[in-house]
């Protein structure tokens, strides 16, 4: 908001083409700069949340998630509804968290009450 609002305030005083001209005047070295800057950012984002999953099994499905982005024309709507899909499948697939029948109905425990009532 910050900066949303004086942009759009300076954005209705002056006019588009006042600022379109602006933008033009920039030399094309510091627009190639900012470019290449930009294109950085993304791959530092990118180490950013590969050093802080920190965790082997969910990689693949990083990696997966990453080459679905740039093959595919999907937009991030449609990105983050598969990745929440998947995350539901694995969820319910993933042996550490099924829970079998057995689980569910373990037997309690006799304790010394139990005995004493007997």
């Amino acid at each position: 908001m910050r900066v949303a609002i004086p942009a759009v305030i300076v954005a209705a005083s002056v006019g588009t083409q006042e600022i379109h001209h602006l933008l033009s005047a920039i030399p094309p070295v510091i627009t190639t700069g900012l470019n290449i800057a930009g294109g950085m950012i993304v791959v530092v984002g990118y180490a950013m949340v590969i050093n802080m999953m920190r965790a082997g099994y969910l990689m693949p499905f990083f990696y997966l998630g990453f080459v679905t982005a740039a093959f595919t024309s999907f937009n991030l709507v449609a990105l983050g509804i598969i990745g929440a899909v998947m995350a539901v499948l694995y969820i319910q697939l993933a042996p550490k968290y099924s829970r079998t029948a057995e689980a569910t109905a373990v037997r309690p425990a006799r304790n010394d009450l139990d005995n004493e009532l007997d």
